[in-house]
């Protein structure tokens, strides 16, 4: 894997990215992660039902793009994946990439979420090609709101997703999100 792509760090946690293989091998397999050094007892990525066909058709087609979808979210301290967080692909035709998260049930409420989602989007926000950071979310999912509240991402508009069905679009340049800090 290309340097700088496997790991992000922030104050407590590693967000590790992917390999390929490890990408190709979720469907169905448990132990995709037995190279890594980490637990994974909430069975994250291995267990869960997440899009993933447009990913691995994306990084067959373009192996570089695997830098932009899943990462382990892992615990340093107790050195166990908490949860997962991707971009739903490489940035677009305006330089905007969306980044969907999930924390295993037991790990909510510790600010896992929203110290993954600053590590992810400081990261982006220092590539040269990402000009927007985006956040979707269903108005029922109030921890997903309180999340996105923090960050004071302006909301843009609303969408039809197939599977979540209604969702607020939230949306900020990089330069605000810079600002911001």
């Amino acid at each position: 894997m290309p340097q700088g792509y496997s790991l992000i760090k922030t104050q407590r946690l590693d967000l590790y990215c992917l390999t390929s293989e490890e990408l190709f091998g979720l469907d169905g397999k448990t132990d995709v992660f037995e190279a890594r050094t980490f637990e994974n007892p909430h069975g994250i990525l291995t267990q869960e039902n997440l899009p993933r066909v447009n990913r691995v058709q994306d990084v067959q087609t373009n192996p570089d793009n695997i830098r932009w979808y899943y990462r382990a979210i892992v615990d340093r301290e107790r050195n166990i994946v908490v949860g997962s967080v991707s971009f739903h692909g490489a940035p677009d035709e305006r330089g905007m990439v969306e980044i969907g998260i999930g924390i295993a049930q037991q790990e909510q409420g510790n600010g896992f979420a929203s110290e993954a989602l600053f590590g992810m989007w400081n990261w982006a926000a220092a590539q040269a090609n990402v000009k927007y950071l985006r956040y979707t979310v269903s108005p029922q999912n109030a921890s997903s709101m309180a999340i996105i509240k923090k960050f004071d991402f302006p909301q843009i508009g609303e969408q039809i997703d197939e599977e979540d069905g209604l969702e607020l679009i939230f949306e900020t340049s990089v330069e605000d999100y810079l600002d911001w800090l």
